[in-house]
């Protein structure tokens, strides 16, 4: 757990857009400290590109806990937006930007992030049915 995120007592009886929104959290707090040491050659390009995206995932996971009209539309973005990271982390991996192990962690927690976003999904397709038979 980072420093940042210390603090915080874990969500309790939390549904899974609170999980997914306190993980990434977590998450983003350690990919700008992450980010922060790569070399000045890639903070224009691909640094602030991975931490703008990271960044967007979070607006977006926030306006979907609390807006609820707006998650049908903005689920499937923020998954892209997580692909993309993906391809962001390969691409900093690859060009000696991003050290292995920074790259496992990130995209571990990448891969968590979509697999929770997921489920997210599915519980809210879930809910529908019932919803509309009620």
């Amino acid at each position: 757990m980072s420093a940042y995120m210390a603090h915080r007592p874990p969500p309790r009886e939390a549904g899974p857009e609170l999980l997914v929104l306190a993980r990434w959290e977590e998450f983003t707090g350690w990919l700008l400290q992450h980010t922060a040491r790569w070399p000045r050659s890639a903070r224009f390009t691909l640094c602030q590109r991975v931490q703008n995206h990271a960044l967007d995932v979070t607006e977006m996971l926030v306006v979907a806990r609390y807006e609820p009209r707006e998650r049908a539309k903005l689920l499937p973005r923020v998954n892209l937006l997580l692909e993309r990271m993906r391809f962001l982390f390969r691409l900093a991996v690859a060009s000696r930007v991003m050290p292995g192990r920074g790259f496992e962690t990130a995209m571990r927690r990448v891969d968590e992030a979509g697999r929770m976003l997921h489920g997210w999904r599915e519980t809210l397709r879930n809910r529908e049915p019932a919803e509309a038979g009620a």
